[in-house]
């Protein structure tokens, strides 16, 4: 497993190294034509990537349950999957820079520019060789190339521009050289570090107790899990036929996991393929009724086909192992009497053991994956919120909210993942009586969720930075930093809504019930203020109709400010410069936060709609009343 892993990860860093290259292509083309087909062939690249680190991550979760002890062992033992999911992030919004551009070429580009991104290309491309031939990625071990550095102050300052539609290239230049330095902060501010370092044996010896725990309870309940369903499999297997009993849990002995799956579509699976393998079987029987010892010879064009069987959607791995094993069973088999009376018995008896094994799995897991799905999407817009809360405090520069900051995202993380996993189970789950799934409503969904999780992660390493170059420098930001709080103090209520808006349905599922509480609540609370019904509605959607381009505007004009700053040393200038391009990097990633966010608000409104199609939603006025409550 291990040598897959490297395999894989080998495979991920070729596919970064070209995305890396058509990305940078772009932004020096001279054309949009020529620039939007690199950009397309990069997406692609992009996909394929996204499998390759799940199924990397997939792997390593194998590797620890071949090895448990490993977890205990080796606690400090790290996620492939995840350092390589931090290197993508600098590439990842490279290319969302590169969606934002309106025009090309870039407005700031010339000849210098050009000659140092070339220079940073082969760097990079080093640095990605490195991460081919060392698996896991790891910074430190990076080739040195200081001789062939450039002043970047050259390519900071000469691009300060007032126009906001300039914030995406500034972007760009900033994920370059978030890649060239390694996913740490540009500042290589050594206190930090320490202070992580000392918070760290504080917490491991309560956090080894948290996961062994964790451990040794999911263990439990997929011990329970699993002997249950075999139990009863097999119970009703010798019920029904004494002699061919044991197939019934030998069928479903090899469909565990211990994590949730998609319990329909794995049965539906295991079914067909059984039935397709023990059909094939019986055909090879029939074709060489005399020469029974030839009949594996049709067991490699069977495997060559199962193959593709087991990568495809309609059946998956499930499936495909299923048919291979219901022919091999069938053209292997010895004194079992004819072929179709074996066949029919083992499809009866798979039968009984998947019914078994559906029964128990929703006995375990009652729940609708659809309803999983809403819930998390709840929780997850929650942990947002509490992510776009820590933020708007951290501008204060407060030390003790670094570990929180830390642990809220690792939160929001992993809501996401949770919310992912619901929704392509929810894909594949039968809708029977309910409601249909909407499920490119909630693709979109965790589209924009995933991106402000990612931007979150700029954003926090940006802040961090311009508050400790701002104090170096002598420079004051607090005008900036009170437009970040409006901004985060925007998203906080935006977000805040939706996840109440969400709770309401869950709980009430009803629309109109919950427009006729909020309206009592509504009125009442206007009679004791003296307020006009929905005074609120204007303001907040006053607020909805201030351009973006607004928040890029005034981060374009504090950069400004900051370049014109006098002269100092080389050091002064070069983290002054550094600071001008994180100024108009945060003002890219505020700027998208928003958009998304809005984006996200859309979604939700035509999720609501879709669960009550007969009634007229007025989504603002809803949003602006479970606000207001």
């Amino acid at each position: 497993m291990d040598v897959q892993v490297r395999k894989i990860c080998r495979f991920y860093a070729e596919n970064a190294s070209n995305r890396f290259n058509l990305l940078v292509e772009a932004f020096c083309a001279k054309g949009d034509m020529a620039a939007h087909n690199l950009i397309t062939d990069a997406r692609l690249l992009s996909k394929a990537g996204a499998k390759l680190i799940g199924s990397i991550k997939d792997k390593h979760e194998g590797m620890l349950w071949e090895k448990p002890w490993l977890r205990f062992l080796k606690p400090k033992r790290s996620d492939p999957g995840e350092k390589l999911k931090e290197m993508d992030m600098p590439i990842q919004g490279m290319e969302w820079a590169l969606t934002n551009c309106t025009s090309f070429p870039v407005r700031m580009m010339d000849e210098e520019l050009v000659n140092v991104l070339q220079i940073e290309k082969k760097q990079i491309a080093l640095k990605l060789e490195q991460a081919m031939r060392s698996v896991p990625f790891d910074a430190a071990t990076t080739p040195d190339m200081k001789g062939e550095n450039t002043d970047r102050s050259l390519w900071t300052q000469k691009a300060i521009s007032t126009n906001h539609e300039d914030l995406s290239s500034f972007f760009f230049l900033y994920c370059m050289e978030l890649l060239q330095d390694g996913p740490a902060c540009i500042l290589k501010n050594g206190e930090e570090a320490k202070i992580q370092e000392s918070s760290q044996p504080k917490k491991q010896g309560k956090s080894r107790v948290k996961q062994m725990q964790s451990f040794r309870r999911e263990n439990l309940l997929f011990a329970i899990k699993c002997s249950l369903s075999l139990g009863l499999a097999v119970l009703f297997g010798l019920i029904y036929n004494k002699e061919n009993g044991y197939w019934s849990g030998l069928t479903i002995a090899i469909s565990f996991v211990t994590e949730r799956q998609a319990t329909f579509m794995v049965a539906n699976a295991r079914a067909q393929g059984t039935a397709m393998g023990s059909v094939y079987g019986i055909l090879c029987c029939f074709i060489f009724k005399k020469l029974t010892d030839l009949r594996f010879l049709l067991l490699l064009p069977w495997i060559i086909f199962t193959s593709f069987l087991r990568h495809s959607r309609m059946y998956g791995q499930a499936g495909g192992i299923a048919a291979v094993i219901g022919a091999s069973l069938i053209l292997g088999r010895k004194n079992y009497g004819t072929p179709s009376e074996f066949a029919i018995a083992r499809t009866a008896e798979a039968t009984i053991g998947l019914i078994c094994f559906v029964a128990v799995e929703i006995l375990f897991h009652p729940s609708r994956s659809a309803t999983l799905a809403k819930t998390e999407l709840s929780r997850t817009l929650r942990a947002l919120q509490d992510c776009f809360k820590v933020i708007s405090l951290h501008t204060d520069q407060k030390e003790n909210l670094r570990e929180l900051m830390r642990e809220k995202q690792k939160q929001l993380r992993y809501h996401v993942r949770e919310l992912q996993n619901f929704i392509a189970e929810a894909e594949l789950e039968p809708n029977f009586w309910f409601l249909p799934f909407h499920c490119g409503c909630y693709n979109k969904l965790l589209i924009s969720i995933c991106k402000m999780t990612d931007l979150l992660h700029f954003t926090i390493h940006l802040i961090g930075f311009l508050s400790a170059a701002s104090q170096m420098l002598g420079v004051t930001w607090e005008e900036i930093q009170e437009q970040i709080k409006n901004v985060l103090e925007h998203l906080v209520d935006k977000t805040g809504s939706l996840s109440k808006c969400l709770d309401k349905v869950l709980l009430v599922k009803s629309l109109e019930e919950i427009e006729k509480q909020l309206q009592m609540e509504s009125v009442s609370q206007d009679l004791e203020l003296g307020k006009s019904p929905n005074a609120d509605v204007s303001t907040r959607l006053g607020y909805e109709e201030t351009s973006i381009s607004e928040i890029g505007k005034c981060f374009l004009q504090y950069t400004i400010r900051v370049a014109d700053k006098t002269e100092c040393n080389e050091v002064e200038e070069m983290l002054k410069s550094q600071m001008v391009l994180c100024l108009s990097s945060l003002g890219y990633c505020l700027n998208d936060l928003k958009r998304e966010a809005t984006e996200t608000e859309k979604e939700i409104a035509e999720l609501l709609k879709w669960e009550n199609p007969t009634r007229h939603v007025n989504f603002p006025e809803l949003l602006s009343k479970l606000h207001a409550t």
